[in-house]
Protein backbone atom coordinates (compact mmCIF):
# COMPACT_ATOMS: atom_id res chain seq x y z
CA UNK A 1 0.00 0.00 0.00
CA UNK A 2 1.44 3.45 -0.87
CA UNK A 3 1.32 6.12 1.66
CA UNK A 4 -0.68 7.97 -0.57
CA UNK A 5 -3.20 5.07 -0.44
CA UNK A 6 -2.69 5.04 3.16
CA UNK A 7 -3.36 8.48 4.01
CA UNK A 8 -6.53 8.62 2.08
CA UNK A 9 -7.81 5.13 3.84
CA UNK A 10 -7.07 7.12 7.17
CA UNK A 11 -8.80 10.68 6.44
CA UNK A 12 -11.96 8.24 5.11
CA UNK A 13 -11.86 6.55 8.40
CA UNK A 14 -11.78 9.92 10.27
CA UNK A 15 -14.19 11.46 8.44
CA UNK A 16 -16.67 8.36 8.79
CA UNK A 17 -16.25 8.03 12.55
CA UNK A 18 -16.68 11.52 12.79
CA UNK A 19 -19.89 11.17 10.96
CA UNK A 20 -20.68 8.29 13.12
CA UNK A 21 -20.18 10.10 16.61
CA UNK A 22 -22.26 12.89 15.59
CA UNK A 23 -25.32 10.36 14.77
CA UNK A 24 -24.82 8.66 17.76
CA UNK A 25 -24.83 11.82 20.15
CA UNK A 26 -27.85 12.56 18.02
CA UNK A 27 -29.46 9.34 19.04
CA UNK A 28 -28.59 9.79 22.99
CA UNK A 29 -29.50 13.02 22.55
CA UNK A 30 -33.02 12.57 21.53
CA UNK A 31 -33.30 9.26 23.09
CA UNK A 32 -36.36 10.40 25.05
CA UNK A 33 -37.91 12.46 22.25
CA UNK A 34 -41.52 11.05 21.29
CA UNK A 35 -42.07 9.65 17.97
CA UNK A 36 -37.88 9.74 17.10
CA UNK A 37 -36.43 7.16 14.82
CA UNK A 38 -32.79 5.75 15.56
CA UNK A 39 -30.44 6.66 13.06
CA UNK A 40 -27.56 4.56 11.17
CA UNK A 41 -24.54 5.66 9.28
CA UNK A 42 -24.43 3.18 5.69
CA UNK A 43 -21.04 2.65 5.27
CA UNK A 44 -19.13 0.41 2.82
CA UNK A 45 -15.36 -0.15 1.52
CA UNK A 46 -14.41 2.69 -1.34
CA UNK A 47 -12.69 0.75 -4.38
CA UNK A 48 -11.27 2.70 -7.00
CA UNK A 49 -9.42 0.64 -9.99
CA UNK A 50 -10.17 -2.44 -8.06
CA UNK A 51 -8.76 -1.44 -5.05
CA UNK A 52 -9.42 -0.28 -1.69
CA UNK A 53 -9.69 3.39 -1.11
CA UNK A 54 -10.76 3.78 2.80
CA UNK A 55 -14.44 3.73 3.77
CA UNK A 56 -17.36 5.58 1.87
CA UNK A 57 -20.46 7.16 3.69
CA UNK A 58 -23.63 6.05 1.68
CA UNK A 59 -26.24 8.10 3.87
CA UNK A 60 -28.18 7.70 6.87
CA UNK A 61 -30.17 5.02 7.59
CA UNK A 62 -33.30 5.72 8.96
CA UNK A 63 -34.85 1.51 9.08
CA UNK A 64 -38.52 0.98 10.27
CA UNK A 65 -40.81 -1.54 10.11
CA UNK A 66 -43.92 -0.01 8.08
CA UNK A 67 -46.34 -3.04 8.73
CA UNK A 68 -45.33 -2.45 12.76
CA UNK A 69 -45.86 1.20 12.67
CA UNK A 70 -49.09 0.52 10.39
CA UNK A 71 -50.52 -2.30 13.21
CA UNK A 72 -49.44 -0.18 15.95
CA UNK A 73 -51.63 3.01 14.84
CA UNK A 74 -54.66 0.90 14.18
CA UNK A 75 -54.71 -1.06 17.35
CA UNK A 76 -53.77 2.70 19.42
CA UNK A 77 -56.21 4.28 17.42
CA UNK A 78 -58.64 1.85 18.16
CA UNK A 79 -58.62 2.03 21.70
CA UNK A 80 -58.54 5.82 21.62
CA UNK A 81 -62.23 5.30 20.01
CA UNK A 82 -62.65 2.90 22.72
CA UNK A 83 -61.76 5.19 25.61
CA UNK A 84 -63.38 8.21 24.28
CA UNK A 85 -66.86 6.61 24.37
CA UNK A 86 -66.07 4.44 27.25
CA UNK A 87 -65.51 7.74 29.39
CA UNK A 88 -68.79 9.30 27.61
CA UNK A 89 -71.28 6.42 28.67
CA UNK A 90 -69.50 6.25 32.46
CA UNK A 91 -70.32 10.36 32.51
CA UNK A 92 -73.80 9.48 31.84
CA UNK A 93 -74.12 6.23 33.74
CA UNK A 94 -72.83 8.42 37.22
CA UNK A 95 -75.77 10.58 36.65
CA UNK A 96 -78.37 7.65 35.62
CA UNK A 97 -77.25 5.74 39.25
CA UNK A 98 -77.63 2.31 39.55
CA UNK A 99 -81.37 0.82 39.65
CA UNK A 100 -81.02 1.07 43.65
CA UNK A 101 -79.99 4.06 44.01
CA UNK A 102 -81.81 7.41 45.42
CA UNK A 103 -80.63 9.47 42.41
CA UNK A 104 -81.59 6.40 39.91
CA UNK A 105 -85.57 6.78 38.16
CA UNK A 106 -86.46 3.42 38.83
CA UNK A 107 -86.43 4.43 43.00
CA UNK A 108 -88.24 7.86 41.99
CA UNK A 109 -90.69 5.50 40.30
CA UNK A 110 -90.82 3.57 42.97
CA UNK A 111 -90.95 6.13 45.89
CA UNK A 112 -93.94 7.41 43.59
CA UNK A 113 -95.63 4.00 43.62
CA UNK A 114 -94.77 3.28 47.30
CA UNK A 115 -96.33 7.25 48.04
CA UNK A 116 -99.44 5.98 46.67
CA UNK A 117 -99.98 2.67 48.94
CA UNK A 118 -99.10 4.78 52.04
CA UNK A 119 -101.78 6.87 51.30
CA UNK A 120 -104.90 4.23 50.57
CA UNK A 121 -104.26 3.26 53.95
CA UNK A 122 -104.42 6.60 55.14
CA UNK A 123 -106.75 8.03 52.42
CA UNK A 124 -108.04 11.60 54.25
CA UNK A 125 -104.43 12.09 55.88
CA UNK A 126 -103.51 15.37 54.33
CA UNK A 127 -99.69 14.70 55.13
CA UNK A 128 -99.93 11.41 52.99
CA UNK A 129 -101.47 13.20 50.28
CA UNK A 130 -98.88 15.52 49.99
CA UNK A 131 -96.25 13.29 50.08
CA UNK A 132 -97.60 11.89 46.82
CA UNK A 133 -97.29 15.23 45.55
CA UNK A 134 -93.80 15.41 46.37
CA UNK A 135 -92.54 12.08 45.04
CA UNK A 136 -94.36 13.14 41.93
CA UNK A 137 -92.13 16.39 41.98
CA UNK A 138 -89.23 14.15 42.29
CA UNK A 139 -89.81 11.66 39.57
CA UNK A 140 -89.92 14.35 37.17
CA UNK A 141 -87.39 16.21 38.33
CA UNK A 142 -85.03 13.02 38.43
CA UNK A 143 -86.15 12.83 34.76
CA UNK A 144 -85.24 16.49 34.12
CA UNK A 145 -82.01 15.93 35.55
CA UNK A 146 -80.76 12.86 33.56
CA UNK A 147 -82.08 13.76 30.34
CA UNK A 148 -80.16 16.96 31.03
CA UNK A 149 -76.94 15.07 31.73
CA UNK A 150 -77.63 13.28 28.45
CA UNK A 151 -77.86 16.34 26.79
CA UNK A 152 -74.63 17.60 28.18
CA UNK A 153 -72.80 14.67 27.42
CA UNK A 154 -73.99 15.00 24.00
CA UNK A 155 -72.86 18.66 23.76
CA UNK A 156 -69.88 17.95 25.02
CA UNK A 157 -68.92 15.16 22.37
CA UNK A 158 -70.31 17.18 19.37
CA UNK A 159 -67.83 20.17 20.87
CA UNK A 160 -64.73 17.93 21.36
CA UNK A 161 -65.56 16.49 17.77
CA UNK A 162 -65.51 20.18 16.88
CA UNK A 163 -62.28 20.31 17.92
CA UNK A 164 -60.97 17.16 17.30
CA UNK A 165 -61.47 17.84 13.43
CA UNK A 166 -60.00 21.22 13.26
CA UNK A 167 -56.75 19.42 15.25
CA UNK A 168 -56.49 17.10 12.49
CA UNK A 169 -56.94 19.76 10.02
CA UNK A 170 -53.87 21.34 11.15
CA UNK A 171 -51.59 18.29 11.36
CA UNK A 172 -52.87 17.47 7.98
CA UNK A 173 -51.79 21.00 6.75
CA UNK A 174 -48.84 20.25 8.28
CA UNK A 175 -47.88 17.08 6.70
CA UNK A 176 -48.43 18.47 3.56
CA UNK A 177 -45.37 20.92 4.35
CA UNK A 178 -43.61 18.09 5.25
CA UNK A 179 -44.24 16.32 2.26
CA UNK A 180 -42.80 18.90 0.03
CA UNK A 181 -39.68 19.50 1.99
CA UNK A 182 -38.97 15.65 1.76
CA UNK A 183 -39.63 15.48 -1.68
CA UNK A 184 -37.00 18.46 -2.29
CA UNK A 185 -34.09 17.02 0.27
CA UNK A 186 -34.70 13.91 -1.45
CA UNK A 187 -34.41 14.93 -4.97
CA UNK A 188 -30.75 16.43 -3.52
CA UNK A 189 -29.50 13.46 -1.73
CA UNK A 190 -29.89 15.16 1.56
CA UNK A 191 -30.82 13.92 4.55
CA UNK A 192 -34.58 13.86 5.24
CA UNK A 193 -34.22 11.33 8.47
CA UNK A 194 -35.52 14.65 11.46
CA UNK A 195 -38.31 15.04 8.69
CA UNK A 196 -39.87 11.95 9.03
CA UNK A 197 -39.82 11.69 12.41
CA UNK A 198 -41.95 14.96 12.70
CA UNK A 199 -44.25 13.58 9.44
CA UNK A 200 -44.37 10.60 11.52
CA UNK A 201 -45.32 12.05 15.24
CA UNK A 202 -48.35 14.14 13.26
CA UNK A 203 -49.76 11.06 11.66
CA UNK A 204 -49.41 8.85 14.73
CA UNK A 205 -51.55 12.49 16.35
CA UNK A 206 -53.80 12.04 13.58
CA UNK A 207 -54.72 8.28 13.92
CA UNK A 208 -55.68 8.67 17.17
CA UNK A 209 -58.55 11.42 16.42
CA UNK A 210 -59.66 9.25 13.21
CA UNK A 211 -58.53 6.00 11.73
CA UNK A 212 -56.26 6.38 8.78
CA UNK A 213 -54.34 4.44 5.90
CA UNK A 214 -50.60 5.72 4.62
CA UNK A 215 -49.46 4.76 1.06
CA UNK A 216 -45.12 6.50 0.79
CA UNK A 217 -44.71 7.50 -3.21
CA UNK A 218 -41.30 7.01 -4.53
CA UNK A 219 -40.69 10.65 -4.30
CA UNK A 220 -40.56 10.26 -0.46
CA UNK A 221 -44.45 12.10 -0.24
CA UNK A 222 -46.87 10.35 2.09
CA UNK A 223 -50.79 9.74 1.37
CA UNK A 224 -53.26 9.99 4.08
CA UNK A 225 -56.94 8.39 3.75
CA UNK A 226 -59.68 7.67 6.02
CA UNK A 227 -59.85 3.52 6.57
CA UNK A 228 -62.93 3.96 4.45
CA UNK A 229 -60.46 5.13 1.21
CA UNK A 230 -61.28 8.54 1.23
CA UNK A 231 -58.64 10.63 0.42
CA UNK A 232 -57.45 13.77 3.19
CA UNK A 233 -53.97 14.40 1.71
CA UNK A 234 -52.83 13.90 -1.92
CA UNK A 235 -50.84 16.92 -1.59
CA UNK A 236 -49.85 19.80 -0.12
CA UNK A 237 -52.71 22.15 1.59
CA UNK A 238 -52.87 26.11 1.41
CA UNK A 239 -53.28 27.32 4.98
CA UNK A 240 -56.74 26.09 6.64
CA UNK A 241 -57.73 23.57 4.43
CA UNK A 242 -60.63 21.36 6.22
CA UNK A 243 -59.96 17.80 4.54
CA UNK A 244 -62.35 17.13 7.30
CA UNK A 245 -65.63 18.81 7.73
CA UNK A 246 -68.40 19.43 10.42
CA UNK A 247 -71.30 20.49 9.11
CA UNK A 248 -74.72 20.95 10.51
CA UNK A 249 -73.87 18.10 12.46
CA UNK A 250 -72.46 15.82 9.75
CA UNK A 251 -68.79 14.63 9.44
CA UNK A 252 -67.41 14.59 6.17
CA UNK A 253 -64.17 13.26 4.50
CA UNK A 254 -64.10 13.88 0.60
CA UNK A 255 -67.65 15.28 0.67
CA UNK A 256 -68.88 12.33 1.72
CA UNK A 257 -70.94 12.16 5.14
CA UNK A 258 -68.99 9.36 7.17
CA UNK A 259 -70.72 10.57 10.69
CA UNK A 260 -73.65 8.15 9.65
CA UNK A 261 -72.32 4.80 9.78
CA UNK A 262 -69.23 5.36 11.96
CA UNK A 263 -68.04 1.45 12.36
CA UNK A 264 -67.47 1.33 8.55
CA UNK A 265 -66.94 4.80 7.01
CA UNK A 266 -64.60 6.02 10.69
CA UNK A 267 -64.14 2.95 12.28
CA UNK A 268 -60.99 4.12 15.26
CA UNK A 269 -59.81 7.14 16.61
CA UNK A 270 -61.59 9.48 19.29
CA UNK A 271 -63.35 11.24 16.61
CA UNK A 272 -65.13 7.63 16.00
CA UNK A 273 -65.73 7.68 19.84
CA UNK A 274 -67.24 11.59 19.86
CA UNK A 275 -69.70 10.61 16.84
CA UNK A 276 -71.06 7.42 18.49
CA UNK A 277 -71.50 8.82 21.90
CA UNK A 278 -73.26 12.54 19.94
CA UNK A 279 -74.93 10.82 16.99
CA UNK A 280 -76.03 7.17 18.64
CA UNK A 281 -75.30 6.33 22.28
CA UNK A 282 -76.49 9.87 23.84
CA UNK A 283 -79.68 10.33 21.40
CA UNK A 284 -80.50 6.34 22.52
CA UNK A 285 -80.50 7.22 26.30
CA UNK A 286 -82.77 10.19 25.34
CA UNK A 287 -85.02 8.08 23.38
CA UNK A 288 -85.47 5.82 26.18
CA UNK A 289 -86.00 8.50 28.52
CA UNK A 290 -88.91 9.88 27.15
CA UNK A 291 -90.44 6.76 26.27
CA UNK A 292 -90.62 6.02 29.75
CA UNK A 293 -91.72 9.72 30.64
CA UNK A 294 -94.56 9.56 27.61
CA UNK A 295 -95.53 6.10 29.15
CA UNK A 296 -96.40 7.97 33.03
CA UNK A 297 -97.83 10.59 31.58
CA UNK A 298 -100.27 8.22 29.48
CA UNK A 299 -100.58 5.51 32.24
CA UNK A 300 -101.60 8.45 34.67
CA UNK A 301 -104.08 9.80 32.11
CA UNK A 302 -105.75 6.60 31.59
CA UNK A 303 -105.85 5.93 35.34
CA UNK A 304 -108.19 8.85 35.76
CA UNK A 305 -111.89 8.04 35.78
CA UNK A 306 -112.42 10.53 33.00
CA UNK A 307 -110.73 8.79 29.55
CA UNK A 308 -108.78 11.54 27.48
CA UNK A 309 -108.58 13.87 30.49
CA UNK A 310 -105.29 15.08 31.72
CA UNK A 311 -103.40 13.43 34.47
CA UNK A 312 -101.25 13.77 37.63
CA UNK A 313 -98.37 14.44 35.03
CA UNK A 314 -98.91 16.79 31.93
CA UNK A 315 -96.29 17.92 29.09
CA UNK A 316 -95.22 21.56 29.95
CA UNK A 317 -94.20 24.07 26.97
CA UNK A 318 -90.99 24.56 25.30
CA UNK A 319 -88.27 22.21 23.69
CA UNK A 320 -86.91 18.81 24.14
CA UNK A 321 -88.77 15.38 24.66
CA UNK A 322 -90.98 14.46 27.41
CA UNK A 323 -88.43 13.47 29.63
CA UNK A 324 -87.28 17.16 29.37
CA UNK A 325 -90.84 18.44 29.84
CA UNK A 326 -92.58 16.12 31.54
CA UNK A 327 -94.32 18.00 35.30
CA UNK A 328 -96.75 17.53 37.81
CA UNK A 329 -100.24 19.10 37.07
CA UNK A 330 -100.50 22.21 38.26
CA UNK A 331 -104.32 21.51 39.60
CA UNK A 332 -102.57 18.37 41.98
CA UNK A 333 -99.76 21.11 43.42
CA UNK A 334 -102.55 23.41 44.38
CA UNK A 335 -105.01 20.82 45.39
CA UNK A 336 -103.39 17.52 47.30
CA UNK A 337 -106.62 16.00 47.71
CA UNK A 338 -107.17 15.42 44.07
CA UNK A 339 -104.56 12.64 44.21
CA UNK A 340 -107.60 10.89 46.21
CA UNK A 341 -110.07 11.75 43.84
CA UNK A 342 -108.64 12.32 40.53
CA UNK A 343 -107.71 15.52 38.54
CA UNK A 344 -111.12 16.29 37.30
CA UNK A 345 -112.86 15.64 40.36
CA UNK A 346 -115.02 18.85 41.37
CA UNK A 347 -114.59 17.91 45.25
CA UNK A 348 -113.08 15.59 47.59
CA UNK A 349 -113.93 12.41 47.93
CA UNK A 350 -116.26 10.69 50.63
CA UNK A 351 -113.33 10.00 53.17
CA UNK A 352 -111.76 6.50 53.37
CA UNK A 353 -112.88 5.99 49.62
CA UNK A 354 -109.96 4.55 47.61
CA UNK A 355 -111.04 4.51 44.32
CA UNK A 356 -109.02 6.44 42.28
CA UNK A 357 -106.24 5.73 44.48
CA UNK A 358 -106.60 1.90 43.48
CA UNK A 359 -106.92 3.38 39.22
CA UNK A 360 -103.39 4.92 40.29
CA UNK A 361 -102.00 2.10 41.62
CA UNK A 362 -102.73 -0.18 38.93
CA UNK A 363 -100.87 2.63 36.39
CA UNK A 364 -98.05 0.88 38.04
CA UNK A 365 -99.39 -2.32 37.58
CA UNK A 366 -100.35 -2.72 33.98
CA UNK A 367 -98.21 -3.59 31.12
CA UNK A 368 -97.62 -1.37 28.25
CA UNK A 369 -95.94 -1.42 24.92
CA UNK A 370 -92.45 0.22 24.47
CA UNK A 371 -90.29 0.96 21.51
CA UNK A 372 -86.92 0.18 22.78
CA UNK A 373 -84.88 -2.74 20.57
CA UNK A 374 -82.41 -3.19 23.65
CA UNK A 375 -85.06 -3.05 26.36
CA UNK A 376 -88.00 -5.75 26.74
CA UNK A 377 -91.16 -4.49 24.13
CA UNK A 378 -93.39 -5.14 26.61
CA UNK A 379 -93.10 -4.14 30.83
CA UNK A 380 -94.73 -2.50 33.77
CA UNK A 381 -93.45 1.45 34.04
CA UNK A 382 -91.10 0.24 37.15
CA UNK A 383 -89.97 -3.10 34.91
CA UNK A 384 -88.86 -0.63 31.77
CA UNK A 385 -87.21 1.97 34.33
CA UNK A 386 -85.48 -0.35 36.32
CA UNK A 387 -84.30 -2.03 32.87
CA UNK A 388 -83.41 1.30 31.14
CA UNK A 389 -81.32 1.95 34.14
CA UNK A 390 -79.68 -1.44 34.09
CA UNK A 391 -79.06 -1.80 30.38
CA UNK A 392 -77.17 1.78 30.50
CA UNK A 393 -75.05 0.78 33.05
CA UNK A 394 -74.48 -2.43 30.59
CA UNK A 395 -73.14 -0.22 27.77
CA UNK A 396 -70.57 1.33 30.04
CA UNK A 397 -69.62 -2.24 31.41
CA UNK A 398 -69.00 -3.60 27.90
CA UNK A 399 -67.51 -0.52 26.69
CA UNK A 400 -64.78 -0.46 29.34
CA UNK A 401 -64.11 -3.94 29.50
CA UNK A 402 -63.25 -3.47 25.07
CA UNK A 403 -61.55 -0.64 26.26
CA UNK A 404 -58.96 -2.42 28.55
CA UNK A 405 -58.44 -4.96 26.01
CA UNK A 406 -57.88 -2.40 23.29
CA UNK A 407 -55.45 -1.00 25.72
CA UNK A 408 -53.43 -4.43 26.14
CA UNK A 409 -52.89 -4.93 22.64
CA UNK A 410 -52.24 -0.99 21.54
CA UNK A 411 -49.30 -1.07 24.88
CA UNK A 412 -48.05 -4.01 23.45
CA UNK A 413 -47.38 -2.95 19.53
CA UNK A 414 -45.99 0.56 20.84
CA UNK A 415 -43.57 -1.88 23.17
CA UNK A 416 -42.35 -3.34 19.93
CA UNK A 417 -42.63 0.01 18.00
CA UNK A 418 -40.26 1.52 20.35
CA UNK A 419 -38.26 -1.76 21.25
CA UNK A 420 -37.34 -2.03 17.55
CA UNK A 421 -37.06 2.23 16.22
CA UNK A 422 -36.42 3.56 19.46
CA UNK A 423 -33.08 4.23 21.12
CA UNK A 424 -31.40 2.15 23.35
CA UNK A 425 -29.07 4.24 25.62
CA UNK A 426 -26.55 1.23 26.52
CA UNK A 427 -26.09 0.41 22.86
CA UNK A 428 -25.27 3.42 21.56
CA UNK A 429 -22.92 4.39 24.10
CA UNK A 430 -20.92 0.88 23.33
CA UNK A 431 -21.30 2.15 20.19
CA UNK A 432 -19.42 5.32 20.99
CA UNK A 433 -16.32 3.29 22.41
CA UNK A 434 -16.50 1.51 18.78
CA UNK A 435 -16.04 4.55 16.85
CA UNK A 436 -13.76 5.75 19.62
CA UNK A 437 -11.62 3.00 19.06
CA UNK A 438 -11.60 3.10 14.89
CA UNK A 439 -11.02 6.47 15.48
CA UNK A 440 -8.18 6.12 17.43
CA UNK A 441 -6.37 2.95 14.61
CA UNK A 442 -7.52 5.70 12.23
CA UNK A 443 -5.10 8.63 14.11
CA UNK A 444 -2.62 6.12 14.34
CA UNK A 445 -1.93 5.38 10.55
CA UNK A 446 -1.88 8.84 10.50
CA UNK A 447 0.83 9.39 12.45
CA UNK A 448 2.69 6.17 11.25
CA UNK A 449 2.19 7.57 7.54
CA UNK A 450 3.49 10.86 8.84
CA UNK A 451 6.47 9.45 10.44
CA UNK A 452 7.03 7.49 7.55
CA UNK A 453 7.35 10.91 5.03
CA UNK A 454 9.70 12.40 7.58
CA UNK A 455 12.05 9.53 7.42
CA UNK A 456 11.82 9.46 3.78
CA UNK A 457 12.94 12.71 3.31
CA UNK A 458 15.49 12.38 5.59
CA UNK A 459 17.16 10.09 3.69
CA UNK A 460 16.37 11.96 0.28
CA UNK A 461 17.73 14.74 2.15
Amino acid sequence: MSLQLALSAALSGLRATQQQAALVSHNITNATTAGFVRKDLAVSTAISGGRGQGVRVDGVLRSVDEFLIRDARFEQSRYSAQETRASALADYATALGQPQDERSVSTALAKLQQSFSQLRNQADNEAARTAVVDSAESLVRRLHDTAAAAITVQNDAKARLRSSVDEVNRSLVRIGELNSAIATQKAKGAETGDLMDERDRLLDQVSNEIGIRTHTRETGEVVVMTRNGQTLLDRELPAGAQPLQFIDGDLLAGGKIISGNPDQDIQSGRIMGYVQTAHQDMPRALAQLDELAAGIIQQFEAAESEPGTTGLFVMAPGSGGPASRIAVNGDIRSNPWKVQSGVRAGAPLAPGDTTQIDRFLNAFSVTRSFGDPDLPSTATLGDYATGMVSTQQGYRTTAESEMKTRKISADALQSARLNRDGVNVDDEMQKLLLIEQSYGASAQVLQAAGRMLDTLLQIRN
